[in-house]
């Protein structure tokens, strides 16, 4: 008798937990997955930034896209939503993978995410030619334009903490040089960095000398379009980091610089090659803004 009660009591217990569950009033329980009004986040602190990430209307088929911050769970992005994070301006570690029930999602991978303390970024949810999610940056007003189109997310609980600790050195500033302005097409040395490209690279050095900010050190990104080999890709954009890393302490930087390729990963825009599949010159000007090198500046303010 005593373990048919217990049972009974558990089942009931676990009945109220579920979509289909009684309230006190006798009404069963709705589990939505959007909410169209905007949850206020907290605050942003002094050393973070806004992120809102977003999965458009008929974008792709797929399940829910999970989205991870430096191996943290945001949200579980479906079609049609949206849902925005406040994260550290250090370099976060970001990643999307589709929901997917025979196992646990990869969480521990992703590209480095680098965002302008106090900024307000937007992220779109895209497949690769591989069928699987990625991330692509977009501008501030295709982002808020989207954002208002579509609702936030509100079935599942984040665990990524709006308070969390951020380290005191954050990015205080991040400056994109195209590639085209600092080399000669598909060349990376010092010799052949463009006049143009010499002058953009003092112009970065002056900012970072102006004392606007407590410099603590600097870090160069190299990226290349996605035509071509992936490895070939790898080793230009590490050539092209290491040049316009000699070419600051050229020009007076004397804060510690580091210098990374990221090859054709985190790219800008994404569907060059299917827009313009029969048209060389109309893909490598439409992949332009792909051919880039990312300065950023860690430091604190010193205002």
């Amino acid at each position: 008798m005593k373990k048919i009660l217990i049972l009974g009591v558990l089942s009931l217990v676990l009945s109220a937990c579920t979509s289909g569950g009684s309230s006190s009033n006798g009404k069963l329980e709705r589990w939505t997955t959007f909410d169209g009004r905007t949850i206020p986040l907290a605050e942003m602190g002094d050393r973070q930034a806004t992120v809102y990430f977003y999965r458009e209307k008929d974008a792709f088929v797929g399940p829910a896209v999970n989205v991870f911050v430096d191996g943290d769970y945001l949200a579980s992005v479906k079609e049609g939503g949206y849902r925005a994070a406040l994260v550290c301006s250090t370099g976060e570690r970001i990643l999307p993978s589709f929901t997917k029930n025979t196992g646990f999602a990869d969480r521990d991978t992703g590209i480095d995410y680098n965002f302008e303390v106090g900024s307000v970024s937007y992220v779109k949810i895209l497949l690769n030619e591989a069928g699987q999610p990625v991330f692509q940056r977009v501008a501030e007003d295709e982002g808020k334009n989207a954002i208002g189109r579509l609702a936030q997310q509100t079935q599942t609980l984040p665990r990524v903490k709006d308070n969390r600790l951020c380290t005191p050195s954050v990015v205080m500033k991040k400056i994109t040089l195209g590639a085209h302005s600092l080399f000669k097409f598909d060349k990376s040395s010092y010799k052949d960095m463009l006049a143009k490209g010499k002058r953009e690279i003092q112009d970065v050095a002056n900012k970072i000398n102006s004392g606007q900010f407590k410099v603590n050190n600097i870090k160069v990104v190299g990226y290349t379009d996605p035509m071509g080999n992936d490895a070939y890709n790898q080793r230009l954009s590490e050539r092209r980091a290491k040049t316009v890393r000699r070419a600051l302490q050229a020009a007076g930087v004397t804060a510690p610089i580091a210098s990374q390729g990221l090859g054709e990963r985190n790219l800008l825009v994404r569907d060059c090659l299917k827009k313009y599949r029969k048209n060389r010159q109309a893909r490598m000007r439409c992949d332009q803004p792909n051919r880039r090198v990312e300065i950023m500046i860690y430091g604190v303010s010193s205002k």
